[in-house]
């Protein structure tokens, strides 16, 4: 069954801190008192061929509200002393108040005019209360969940994330279930939703809500409560499970023109070679093509040549090679405005795209240094393997207020490589000096951008 699509930002119930006493047994206790004060006056107004039958269902009655009462408050302190994971907590809907203050009135009433017949009605309502409570605890009982998520998205991804209920009672289904995931990063505490209409005994079953990040970082998940207001909606009974979880949000990712790296950095009149190497990763098939004086023997296609009925070889075609060494320079003002923080985003989607193209689109290798709360190095990379590694950092960074530090500049790059500077300081409070003097300045600024690169829903 599918759940909930709730992109709400509501944080979870603070009813989940348990209370001191609990709330039923006091009620139970109550009423059991009430009734005993009252059984005498019961009695005498009742019939005289009822009378005996009406004493003994009062004592019955009386009798049990006292047990249950007891059994609450006693094992309610046991409960809260004994350590678990299970969390139970407990509360009263808005139905559940209202219906809690009907039965106050009524029990005060029939206190004050000493009318027996509201203290019954009163002791009614207490066992319907009663009966609710225990029922949503017998349903919660025995039962597991789990959640299914993805460790790594895309800032505007859509994701579903899954909640698997399990029902470890061999009998008793578990009815009208309500999952609730929290979701909280640096700044949201976010509440997300699935419903479970029925978990037969002995079985699994799965519901989902959906996610879609807005901002990169780190969303840790968890706990997930499971509580139920079967049957009669008057309390609300529930357990904390502790289910931790981790989905790690990518930048977003933009794209660039064909042939970005030779029109933008290669001559831009910086220090850079684009290379060819031989080697067997490094070759890419293009064609078959008659056999000709001074190819190699290797190179025969066998099959087609039989099929042909003349020698054909493969030709191949030798990849270039792409290097890039970027230096993240990723500064913020004390008091950043919306612009700032946007720019910082806009830096790390730069750095983020020219990686991934250079990783994945080229047979070349990624040096990026990011100077911002701290400095991070990385490299050289190589290869579409290394992705997650660029982009886990990217995804957690965070902006400085310092100066960019001359050693991130001197550090060493890949030989003859392409070295950019991607920076979110004003153009003229970028200082590179003797280090920084050969690279490419490229500042976190549309119109700079533009032309070159874009993210498509920007």
């Amino acid at each position: 069954m599918n759940g909930n699509d709730r992109g709400q930002g509501r944080v979870l119930h603070s009813a989940s801190k348990r209370s001191g006493v609990s709330l039923n047994g006091i009620l139970a206790l109550v009423c059991g008192v009430g009734l005993l004060l009252v059984r005498d006056g019961l009695v005498d107004s009742a019939n005289e061929n009822h009378r005996d039958s009406i004493n003994v269902l009062a004592w019955v009655g009386a009798t049990a509200l006292l047990l249950i009462g007891v059994r609450e408050v006693l094992w309610h302190r046991m409960r809260r002393a004994r350590p678990g994971q299970g969390r139970r907590v407990r509360r009263a809907p808005r139905e559940g108040l209202y219906y809690l203050a009907l039965m106050a009135a009524l029990l005060v009433g029939s206190f004050l005019g000493g009318e027996n017949l509201l203290m019954l009605v009163v002791a009614l309502m207490i066992g319907a209360w009663l009966l609710n409570a225990n029922a949503s605890g017998l349903l919660l009982w025995k039962t597991d969940v789990r959640r299914v998520a993805p460790g790594r998205v895309m800032v505007g991804e859509v994701v579903s994330v899954e909640l698997v209920v399990s029902n470890r009672k061999r009998f008793l289904p578990a009815l009208l279930l309500l999952g609730s995931d929290q979701i909280e990063n640096d700044e949201e505490l976010l509440e997300a939703r699935a419903l479970f209409s029925r978990v037969p005994p002995g079985e699994d079953r799965s519901g989902y809500y959906r996610l879609r990040p807005g901002r990169r970082g780190r969303y840790q998940l968890g706990p997930v409560e499971l509580s139920t207001r079967f049957p009669l909606g008057l309390i609300e009974q529930g357990v904390v499970l502790h289910c931790p979880g981790e989905i790690r949000v990518y930048p977003r990712l933009g794209r660039v023109v064909p042939g970005w790296y030779c029109t933008h950095l290669e001559a831009a009149s910086v220090t850079s070679q684009t290379r060819r190497r031989r080697g067997v990763a490094d070759v890419e098939f293009q064609r078959l093509r008659e056999f000709r004086d001074g190819d190699r023997p290797g190179a025969v296609h066998w099959r087609t040549s039989a099929r042909r009925g003349e020698l054909m070889v493969r030709e191949f075609d030798e990849q270039q090679q792409q290097d890039l060494d970027i230096v993240l320079d990723l500064w913020q003002p004390p008091s950043p405005t919306a612009d700032d923080r946007d720019r910082v985003e806009l830096a790390i989607s730069v750095a983020a795209t020219l990686c991934v193209e250079t990783l994945q689109e080229s047979a070349g290798s990624v040096v990026l240094a990011v100077a911002g709360r701290t400095v991070s190095r990385l490299g050289p990379l190589i290869g579409a393997r290394s992705l997650d590694v660029v982009l886990d950092l990217l995804a957690t960074v965070q902006p400085g207020i310092g100066e960019l530090p001359d050693e991130i500049l001197a550090a060493p790059g890949v030989v003859g490589s392409p070295a950019v500077l991607i920076s979110t300081r004003p153009g003229e409070d970028i200082c590179l000096g003797e280090n920084g003097r050969d690279r490419r300045v490229i500042t976190a600024d549309w119109n700079e951008l533009r032309g070159w690169f874009w993210i498509e829903d920007s």
